[in-house]
């Protein structure tokens, strides 16, 4: 049995890196985008045909998870990864919001992978409730999901690639920035939970990590976001509902609290609930930077907000506005950089 488990293990492999696992109507992706090895390279990306709304299954645990990519018609920009809260579908991103078509608009491309009701933990522990074992983690999320898309360009150093992530997913979306900060320009997190401290006794973390009280270095460990807030340094986008009855305020609030802000400014904008709705609430944006190479921080708060969709879209747009300003900053940096880095290769 254990012998036929590694025969399909190779295949898969087999099969996944020959483009045996896209759909009859895909193309494969093309080797040539693979980055240059010398430290001038193209930027964002290089021109070439990209194939178009690519599906395939990567193996978690003797099932296959879903990932999906969809790219703009125009030449990419930027790619972001799309990541869903705790048992939302991924594709409600683009079912539920209009994040999606923007992005697309903006040329950037996306990338959706159904993680169910993953936590984003690092492994699974001894103590993890057996129907969460069943759903991927995050270091299955980087190594299966992620690193093979690198040979194309994305999420490799010095890209213009970005992550994404709403409610438990901006859990991922910021334990992934602080892991990979190298492979992220930018990071957003929409209504996320940062900090488990903050409620012992919330019962997923419980059924996660296990109760606090026998598993205490869990709690406060590589799984608390707020406690590595020293190891952010990426640029960083927060956003979340003062009328959130899920994942309260106070979880954004206690990490944006804790970066090393500089330069703090405010600002305000309208908020609608919907497009016909009467009443205008106001969202509230404090921008800063923080660290010796500055890094732009964000941090949206929105009067009468939920935890939900009509949420989701309105934060998730203003987070694509991050993320094109964080482009455009380091596009230039990029420009004003190639003269230097000419003169350095002729040496």
């Amino acid at each position: 049995m254990i012998l036929n488990n590694f025969r399909r293990f190779f295949l898969f492999i087999f099969l996944f890196f020959s483009g045996g696992l896209l759909p009859a109507n895909a193309k494969s992706l093309p080797v040539s985008f693979c980055p240059s090895t010398s430290k001038e390279v193209s930027y964002p990306f290089p021109k070439l045909a990209y194939p178009k709304d690519t599906t395939y299954f990567a193996m978690y645990r003797n099932r296959g998870v879903q990932v999906k990519i969809i790219l703009p018609e125009q030449p990419l920009q930027g790619m972001i990864l799309l990541l869903p809260g705790w048992n939302l579908p991924d594709v409600d991103w683009s079912a539920k919001t209009s994040v999606c078509s923007k992005a697309l608009s903006m040329n950037f491309g996306l990338v959706f992978v159904e993680m169910g009701k993953s936590v984003y933990m690092d492994s699974i522990y001894p103590s993890m409730r057996k129907d969460y074992q069943f759903y991927p983690t995050r270091t299955w999320l980087w190594d299966t999901v992620i690193q093979p898309l690198q040979k194309y360009g994305w999420f490799t150093p010095g890209s213009p690639s970005f992550v994404m992530g709403l409610s438990t997913g901006a859990r991922g979306a910021l334990i992934l920035g602080i892991e990979h900060s190298h492979c992220f320009k930018a990071v957003a997190g929409l209504s996320g939970d940062y900090n488990p401290l903050l409620d012992k006794k919330d019962g997923l973390m419980v059924n996660t990590l296990g109760a606090f009280e026998k598993n205490e270095f869990r709690w406060k460990g590589t799984n608390n976001i707020s406690l590595r807030s020293d190891e952010i340094t990426t640029h960083l986008f927060l956003a979340h509902g003062e009328n959130d009855q899920i994942v309260p305020i106070a979880q954004t609030l206690d990490l944006w609290n804790r970066l090393n802000k500089i330069k703090l400014e405010k600002s305000s904008i309208d908020y609608k609930k919907n497009k016909n709705a009467s009443t205008v609430f106001k969202a509230f944006l404090f921008k800063s930077v923080v660290g010796k190479d500055p890094k732009k921080l964000c941090y949206m708060s929105v009067k009468d907000a939920n935890h939900d969709y009509q949420f989701w879209d309105f934060a998730g747009k203003k987070a694509l506005d991050f993320f094109a300003e964080v482009n455009d900053s380091e596009r230039k940096k990029y420009i004003d950089l190639r003269p230097t880095l000419h003169k350095k290769g002729n040496k």
